[in-house]
């Protein structure tokens, strides 16, 4: 049944809940029609992938728009079409909002369920539910609309008295033109008798409406403070409760319809009395009693907007971190976080005009906390309308990040008062409202918050939200945890039902909830009033454990969220039950019968129990050791179950499990839940991972008087324990440097740490491992264990993360990190220290050298060349400032001696004739200096600007294009480029000379108007010329500075860029070279989408597409370097529904239609104004995830054969041939660039036999990618490196490209046992084999196995799969034929530390008391390794055996073969446990194998 026909069959009151729940941002129509469809969808991961979300939005209307079709209904179709197009504005361009919104509903229906299930709602759920009645929501509704009608009737009476004013004045203004001799007359009278009538009716209706409107506002002061300010605080209340689990929150825009009412109805009322205001300017009288109460009725609604405005001003969404979406209030120092603020009053002229502010622990009473925090990014954003939330004025603030404060003094403040998660924290917004001539100061500030700085916090952090939100509704009460009040265990036991409700769907019921007090509270617990303690809660170790109650919670929600949940939603688990009740259950049932509880003993464990009867009537009772969340990511949990084999002294082995409690048969229990079926027979050999346990003679049963079947703690529990131990420091700068080094440095850094040390610890934990002091650790072998624990930790963290993200199978393998580190450092962590410190050292001493050499010899001669003019221009444009600057100095003193000299002959002074000619002389020789010194100013200006055009030309017509085109080969898999910076560098150094330049041009002409007003004609025709030179260098330079950084490219496919997918986010950047401050903010750069495309407009079928919305932005200077650019991160792209219809039609294929993003934008700065464009590279437009092999392929030629200058977007209309030597050399970058590993010689040999057909060594287009489909191959073996074998490729285990006749030769000398790795060539989809020779017989066999797909390689590793690899003959025996990968190395030495599924070991001392179970890999087969046939669809075989016709001697000889195995480990084939006659083996081996190998 689904979730929405159990919905349906609720009681009435809980569906008026439901109904609640959906409104137009979901409406119950679509939950009706597509309920099923709906509910298999998974949502909740959708809220934090864009991706997903966009291709589940698009699945909807493709739903949806189906079901309409379908509709006979014509009414129904209507609303259904209105439905579609209301989805579509409002989440096109917002679809994780749409994807929030269901998630929510979903969560909230399984909620309802869950509460009917346990009969019962707790105390405070009926609280909150009785809060939002709707018969107070009715008053409120009621009471909002009687005060806007009353104050529409006051606005028409205040038209009215308009009116009538209009009429005395007119009548007023008619008597007073009078004649001085009318006035006396009898007319006259009467008529200043009608005029006192209307003054007395105007006097009348001020006064009546003055009343009225008085008696408005009190309505609406009682309304503010009786019933809104009330149903706020409510709201308020009910989003903590929500925020911890509870109900859902739902109001908001009820609240926000009576904020906005209220609003509107006081500012109309604010606009009348203005009115009065006016007309009291017009007409007025003694008595008048507008001045005399409108200054009072004005404060009062001055002050209720104030007080209302003020108060609506509300966080919507509480900061949450986007990978914790359901633990919000806890935010990790270095990871983004999410919040959201509203103003609950709508008014359309607000838009666009608050601006948000975000301070952290705004106020905060010093010494309260002992660290302190700012926000790292951009705290500042302006409100917008959000049209699909019915037009609530809000920002989110999606990229808010938190770092903690330096202390150079090492003093924090006040420390150890509190742990890191009872320390609270807030975050404040502010905003200045104004509107009409109002100001109002907006503040508000979000809930306590628990600031953590590793994820192994977070339980204890969440433990922390929870407690404050459910004791206290005080918005900002930091000092709570000070002395933290106690709750009742019905308060509490509710909260902790809503956290498996939330987490896993389902409450806990009344059993449960009982089990949870007795372990919380021993018997007290059955006291409703039991008030429990903080610190009996999440801080003091349960008795006899090492872990506190909350912390043994939670790690049994995580474990139910991740494997188990499946099961849990069935009711399959009991979960919380006692040992003692577990055998009072079992005890009288049939022997198999089981029940599955969680361990009490372990952090996230879950067993199963087992009931055996013997054959004296003694009854045993069986536990299986525990199996954690590192047991359960290697095989389902319903699996487990099914395969779970016993092993007692070598009896044929059994599934113990057959009912589950009370009788339900297991596979009837299970059987829909079980992810694989067991293998069938077929040619090949196939293999199955099963779990078993092992009962010996001595250790057969578990005694009776046994107290606990849990040990005291296991390795895994302490797995568990250990992530609350780590550290996560933010900073990798030296691990990206290496990673921007060349091929040859890059090598060295490989050889640092080939066969000490795997690279890709290295890598994925380069922030933690670069903030360790590994030289004081190796030094020390406390220091050293801690270490190496805590960076267990560290990958578990990541690990976590990657669940989290859904990113297991294509991420990486953290796990296998950490068995590599235990297996080969847990016993000596002081070689780790030793090691990591010596290969830090070494680090620093490449990036070093490196520095030193781009400093001098290393940085290319022509670089240096370029970056010397460059530095001196500037040097000379400083210079030139100096001499212009003394020029000016000069002139200053030649006016101001010719002033007092001309000065004093205007005063008739008498001066000798030989005084004025020294003087005249001296005026004459200054003026001469002066000339000359012009002269060399504008000379030297001249050959500045002459130096500066050739270096413009050198900038932009060759450096530029060079670094594009490092670029285009950056793109597909090329060396990455780190020249930009340096480009950068030089733009803004000539734009600085240039501005610097015009600056001393204008300085000379003001120079030479202001001391030259004789004949300054000359020069400044000289400046003008100059003038114009440089303006046209400035726009050469200017128009050449926007490039695009980054190119277009999907978040999900980071390695390949320049292929867009319709209605998928994409991100891109651009960057402004000529980084001046002046232009910061100046430059808004619009995206257009094929921007004067010829093709679009001539060629018949060119599809076209647009944008989904308008993605402006303004460059900013946001980026460590001040780069000044902008990110575009939330583009995507809509095809048009006409496509164009052109002179030519297409012959092009969808991958091979070339489009562009032209970015472009206007510069407006001193007086000049620049257009300025930059484009993208060719991009590839698909509309299906199978579509990008190809669309890479068209990438990678058109950038091996075309560059941006020429941007030939017709080139696959004729494509030209590539060299093998070109395309060889991309291909090997596609390798190194997936696995960290070029192709070799050998490699490139046996693919250019597949590629190049041509004499002369050319490949063309259709042979890459068409006729053949090579390339398609080719990417399917890269796509499987990428996700199943990046490591072994990268470690040079894989062999790879080898042919049939290769392998022999390489194998067939080798000893028996020895095996290679290669790719098949059959499949296309990629899949890689193994073959391997066989001796026994006296001659050479080389083998190979079916090859391992994807989907085979995703529940098993390829080490693991070649570790457990077994060849046996029908149950008698078995053994591993692989021993040596090729050349000879023991495979355990080539494959150890990648096994993650363990093999046979002792068992644990601490689990005694348990039966040891372990996984293992079975094969089951009738005769020796075989040759499969080559008319098998699927396969890699190589095939050389003796073709004997005897089969007695075949058998012979295999048996004779088994009789000198060693002893090997336990084994058990999956099934077929009964051995077969020796006429069984024979028929089935009858069919005669081919020889022959896949190729």
């Amino acid at each position: 049944m689904t979730q929405w026909k159990q919905i349906q069959q609720l009681e009435m009151r809980l569906l008026e809940h439901v109904d609640y729940l959906y409104d137009d941002n979901f409406p119950m129509d679509i939950r009706q029609s597509l309920a099923g469809w709906i509910e298999s969808q998974d949502w909740d991961s959708a809220v934090n992938d864009e991706s997903m979300a966009s291709v589940l939005f698009t699945n909807l209307l493709s739903q949806l728009e189906n079901v309409r079709m379908q509709e006979q209904n014509f009414l129904q179709r209507h609303n259904m079409k209105i439905i579609h197009q209301q989805l579509q504005r409002k989440y096109t361009s917002n679809t994780t909002a749409m994807a929030r919104v269901i998630s929510t509903c979903l969560r909230e229906e399984r909620r309802i369920l869950s509460s009917v299930s346990t009969q019962e709602q707790g105390a405070l759920e009926q609280s909150l539910q009785n809060s939002v009645a709707f018969k107070r929501q009715k008053s409120m509704d009621n009471r909002v609309g009687i005060i806007r009608g009353s104050v529409q009737l006051v606005d028409q009476a205040v038209k009215y008295i308009e009116d009538m004013q209009d009429d005395f004045d007119f009548c007023y203004k008619t008597l007073q033109s009078r004649e001085a001799s009318d006035r006396s007359s009898e007319r006259m009278k009467q008529e200043v008798t009608r005029l006192q009538e209307m003054l007395n009716r105007l006097d009348f209706k001020r006064k009546e409406v003055l009343s009225k409107m008085d008696v408005v506002i009190k309505e609406v002061d009682d309304l503010v403070t009786s019933q809104l300010s009330p149903e706020l605080q409510d709201w308020k209340r009910r989003q903590q409760i929500a925020g911890i689990g509870g109900p859902m929150l739902t109001g908001l825009e009820q609240l926000q319809s009576w904020f906005t009412v209220t609003a509107q109805s006081l500012f109309q009322m604010k606009r009348q009395l203005d009115k009065l205001g006016e007309l009291v300017v017009k007409v007025t009288y003694e008595s008048d009693p507008i001045p005399l109460q409108k200054p009072h009725l004005e404060e009062r609604v001055k002050y209720l907007i104030y007080h209302l405005i003020k108060s609506s001003f509300v966080v919507e969404k509480q900061p949450c971190m986007p990978t914790h979406p359901q633990k919000p209030l806890i935010i990790k120092t270095g990871v983004q976080f999410t919040t959201k603020v509203r103003l609950l009053v709508k008014l359309p002229e607000v838009d666009y005009q608050l601006k948000v502010k975000t301070t952290f622990d705004k106020d905060l009473p010093p010494g309260r906390v002992s660290r302190q925090f700012f926000i790292l990014t951009n705290n500042t954003k302006v409100m917008d309308i959000e049209d699909y939330s019915n037009g609530c004025l809000s920002v989110e603030f999606r990229h808010l990040q938190l770092k903690e404060k330096k202390y150079i003094n090492g003093t924090k403040g006040n420390e150890g008062l509190l742990s890191v998660t009872e320390e609270l924290h807030s975050l404040s917004f502010e905003a200045c409202f104004t509107v009409q001539g109002l100001t109002v100061d907006l503040e508000t500030c979000s809930l306590p918050l628990v600031v953590i700085s590793n994820v192994s916090q977070l339980p204890g952090g969440w433990a922390s939200v929870m407690w404050y939100n459910l004791l206290t509704d005080e918005p900002r009460n930091l000092a709570f945890f000070g002395n933290p009040p106690r709750a009742s265990w019905t308060q509490l036991s509710e909260v902790l039902s809503w956290q498996f409700s939330t987490f896993a769907g389902q409450g806990l019921n009344k059993d449960q909830l009982s089990m949870l007090g007795e372990k919380l509270l021993g018997q007290l617990a059955s006291c409703s009033d039991c008030q429990v303690s903080w610190s009996k809660f999440a801080k003091e170790n349960i008795p006899g454990k090492p872990f506190s109650f909350w912390m043994w919670l939670d790690s049994i929600l995580e474990l139910i969220k991740k494997h188990l949940l499946p099961v849990w939603n069935e009711n399959y688990i009991m979960g919380f039950v006692s040992k003692e009740m577990e055998r009072v259950l079992l005890k009288d049932r049939e022997p198999g019968t089981f029940l599955l509880r969680f361990s009490e003993s372990h952090l996230g464990g879950i067993t199963f129990t087992w009931v055996e009867h013997s054959e004296n009537g003694e009854v045993k009772f069986n536990s299986v050791e525990p199996y954690t969340k590192n047991r359960l990511s290697a095989l389902p949990f319903a699996d487990i179950i099914r395969d779970y084999k016993v092993i007692s002294d070598g009896v044929v082995p059994e599934n113990p499990l057959k009912f589950l409690y009370p009788d339900i048969p297991k596979d009837e229990a299970f059987g829909r839940l079980y992810n694989s079926q067991p293998s069938k027979v077929h040619p090949y050999i196939p293999s199955t991972l099963i779990p078993i346990s092992e009962m010996r003679s001595n250790s057969s049963s578990t005694p009776r008087s046994c107290q606990s079947p849990e040990p005291p703690m296991t390795p895994g529990e302490f797995d568990m324990l250990s992530e609350h131990l780590c550290i996560d420091i933010d900073t990798m700068a030296q691990w990206q440097d290496l990673l921007k080094l060349d091929s040859a440095l890059q090598s060295r850094v490989q050889q640092l740490y080939e066969g000490r040390f795997p690279r890709e610890i290295r890598h994925f934990a380069c922030s933690w491992i670069e903030s360790q002091d590994w030289l004081s650790a190796a030094e020390s072998e406390t220091a050293a264990r801690t270490c190496f624990q805590a960076l267990l930790d560290y990958l578990e963290e990541l690990w976590n993360r990657s669940v989290q993200e859904n990113n297991i199978l294509e991420g990486p393998d953290f796990r296998r990190m950490m068995d590599y580190l235990m297996e080969h450092f847990q016993g000596q962590p002081v070689n780790l220290a030793l090691i990591m410190s010596d290969c830090l050292n070494e680090e620093k001493k490449i990036l070093s050298s490196v520095t030193t050499a781009q400093n001098n010899l290393g940085m290319p001669l022509k670089w240096r060349e370029v970056n010397n003019k460059v530095t001196g221009l500037k040097w000379q444009i400083s210079e030139l400032k100096k001499e212009i600057k003394t020029l000016d100095g000069l002139n200053e003193k030649l006016d101001f001696f010719q002033q007092t000299w001309q000065s004093k002959v205007e005063q008739n002074i008498q001066v000798a004739e030989s005084k004025v000619q020294m003087v005249e002389g001296e005026c004459l020789k200054r003026a001469n200096i002066i000339t000359r010194t012009k002269q060399i100013v504008v000379q030297r200006l001249v050959n500045l600007l002459n130096q500066t055009a050739q270096t413009v030309a050198t900038l932009t017509d060759v450096e530029l294009p060079e670094w594009k085109y490092r670029q285009q080969l950056s793109c597909i898999g090329g060396p990455m480029d780190t020249s930009l910076g340096l480009l950068q560098k030089w733009f803004t150094a000539i734009a600085e000379v240039l501005f610097g330049v015009r600056e001393q041009l204008q300085n000379l002409q003001d120079q030479n108007n202001k001391y030259s007003s004789s004949e300054p004609s000359k020069l400044s025709a000289s400046v003008a010329e100059l003038n114009k030179f440089v303006l046209s260098l400035i726009t050469k330079l200017l128009t050449n500075s926007l490039v695009v950084e980054k190119q277009p490219i999907m978040l999900n496919l980071p390695h390949r860029p320049l292929i867009l997918k319709t209605m998928v986010r994409f991100k891109v950047t651009v960057r402004f070279l000529a980084n001046l401050p002046v232009f910061n903010g100046l430059l808004k750069v619009k995206p257009v989408f094929d921007k004067d495309v010829e093709e679009a407009k001539t060629v018949s079928g060119f599809r076209l597409f647009d944008f989904t919305s308008d993605n402006s932005k303004v460059l900013d200077v946001d980026t460590p370097d001040g780069g000044l650019m902008a990110q575009f991160e939330h583009m995507s792209i809509k095809e048009k529904k006409a496509r164009k219809k052109g002179l030519s039609e297409s012959h092009l294929g969808v991958t091979e239609e070339l489009h562009v993003i032209r970015f472009v934008t206007t510069l407006t700065h001193a007086g000049q104004t620049f257009n300025i464009e930059a484009s993208s590279l060719p991009v590839v437009v698909i509309s299906s995830s199978n579509q990008v092999p190809s669309a890479w392929a068209s990438i990678m030629w058109w950038n091996m054969l075309c560059t941006s200058a020429s941007m030939d977007l017709s080139l696959f209309a004729a494509p030209p041939p590539v060299a093998w030597q070109q395309l060889s050399q991309i291909l090997s970058w596609q390798f190194l660039s997936v696995g960290q590993r070029n192709l070799d010689e050998h490699q490139l040999s046996e693919l250019r036999d597949k590629f190049v057909d041509d004499p002369e060594g050319l490949v063309t287009w259709s042979k890459f990618t068409k006729d053949e489909s090579t390339w398609i191959w080719v990417d399917g073996i890269l796509d499987l490196i990428n996700k199943y074998l990046s490591d072994l490729w990268q470690d040079g285990s894989i062999m790879g490209f080898v042919g049939r006749e290769r392998t022999k030769f390489l194998l067939q000398t080798k000893a028996t046992g020895t095996f290679l790795i290669r790719f098949s060539e059959s499949i296309r989809d990629g899949a890689v084999t193994f073959s391997w020779v066989d001796h026994s017989s006296g001659e050479a066999h080389v083998h190979a196995v079916q090859p391992y797909t994807k989907k085979e390689l995703s529940v098993l590793s390829l080490p693991d799969a070649i570790n457990h690899y077994t060849l046996t003959a029908q149950g008698y025996s078995s053994y591993n034929p692989l021993m040596y990968l090729y050349p000879d190395i023991p495979k355990d030495t080539a494959f150890g530390r990648y096994y993650k599924v363990p093999g046979p070991s002792a068992t644990n001392q601490n689990c005694r008391e348990y039966l040891h179970r372990r996984l293992t890999v079975v094969s089951n087969h009738p005769t020796p390794p075989p040759s499969p046939p080559m008319e098998a669809p699927r396969m890699d075989v190589d095939t050389n055996v003796d073709q004997s016709n005897d089969p007695n001697q075949r058998m012979d000889e295999f048996f004779q073969d088994l009789l000198d195995l060693p002893e090997s480990d336990i084994f058990w084939p999956s099934f077929q446990l009964s051995p077969p006659s020796l006429q069984d083996i024979l028929e089935s081996s009858a069919p005669t194998c081919q020889n022959g190998m896949d190729h």
